[in-house]
């Protein structure tokens, strides 16, 4: 199978996984309205923040992809500040997504485990721990697949930089065996 072809599987892959965060979110959002102690008691604001942390995951993940490749691109623009600025900038953005991102991770996860340590109910919609089984279900699956999701996307990052390390440095050879044979 070609390389780039699963790197394009696995990138697609870490897309859908926030993409079904944010479906989630928004779906429980929208289906009571404004009433959130309909939906989940225990951790009222858990739809919102699956469905915020979603959009922000796909922020990041589109900035960091774009990142990811102005950094693996092969050019000879490299030392020039002209090359260097788009991508600082980009990379500035990235990582302001990524903390974003992250923050709303850690959030989620201190509702949803907070929710279960206290004994979160999914059938007696009067207890004051009540949560429909979607929202808490998918919150603790959303938290298992971005582990999944970030384990992914790291391996992408290590598999494009070792790429990209071994094209520059072939490209080196070939510039250095250029100038011996020009001698």
């Amino acid at each position: 199978m070609n390389r780039h072809l699963i790197i394009g599987i696995c990138g697609v892959i870490t897309f859908i996984i926030p993409l079904i965060q944010l479906s989630i979110g928004f779906n429980q959002v929208v289906d009571d309205g404004h009433d959130a102690n309909k939906i989940c008691r225990a951790a009222s604001d858990l739809p919102l923040l699956l469905a915020i942390g979603g959009i922000f995951a796909l922020f990041f993940l589109g900035t960091a992809y774009g990142f990811l490749a102005m950094i693996a691109s092969i050019d000879d623009k490299q030392s020039d500040i002209s090359g260097k600025t788009p991508k600082i900038l980009l990379g500035l953005v990235s990582f302001s997504f990524g903390a974003i991102t992250f923050i709303f991770f850690i959030l989620i996860q201190m509702r949803v485990y907070g929710a279960y340590s206290n004994g979160v109910q999914f059938n007696n919609q009067t207890a004051t721990n009540y949560c429909r089984s979607t929202v808490m279900g998918g919150g603790l699956a959303m938290i298992i697949l971005t582990y999944i999701n970030v384990l992914i996307f790291t391996s992408i990052v290590i598999f494009v930089i070792v790429i990209a390390y071994t094209k520059r440095k072939e490209k080196k050879q070939e510039n250095i065996e250029m100038n011996a044979n020009n001698n």
